[in-house]
């Protein structure tokens, strides 16, 4: 039993520090470092992801909206539709705090008119268990300095 929890763990652990991937949409990797992955996707018009996972702590930015969406997880279906321009032209942010497996059999099609792009900010846990800075915002000081 102790082997199986142990086994579990570590995907459960590698899930959350991974890239974001889908089947059908190829991303780009805009930077990775030791707390972040952030990934530009686009999705064209009539294209769905393919079934998919979702690691934990996921921000997901999107620049620009399709005016119809359809999510689909297991055997439900939802349609989200934008049909005002100033619904369409507004950048929208949702929390993602996953994680999503393979099992519950999930995707998302562009079943609208425009192209679906969005910057998925994947935080590996390890940089939400901690308060302590990035190295590059951590400055040396000179205690002599502060006398």
């Amino acid at each position: 039993m102790r082997r199986i929890t142990a086994i579990c763990s570590l995907l459960l652990c590698s899930a959350a520090n991974a890239q974001q991937t889908y089947p059908n949409v190829e991303g780009e990797t805009l930077l990775e470092d030791d707390r972040v992955i952030v990934q530009r996707f686009v999705l064209e018009s009539g294209q769905w992801e393919g079934v998919h996972e979702h690691p934990e702590h996921q921000l997901v930015i999107v620049v620009n909206a399709t005016d119809e969406l359809t999510y689909r997880i297991g055997d439900s279906n939802r349609v989200f539709k934008r049909e005002s321009d100033e619904e369409l032209q507004r950048i929208t942010s949702f929390w993602r705090p996953g994680p999503v497996f393979m099992s519950d059999d999930h995707e998302s099609g562009n079943t609208g008119t425009r192209p679906l792009e969005w910057i998925a900010i994947t935080f590996k846990s390890e940089s939400i268990a901690t308060d302590d800075p990035p190295e590059q915002f951590v400055e040396e000081v000179d205690e002599s300095e502060l006398k």
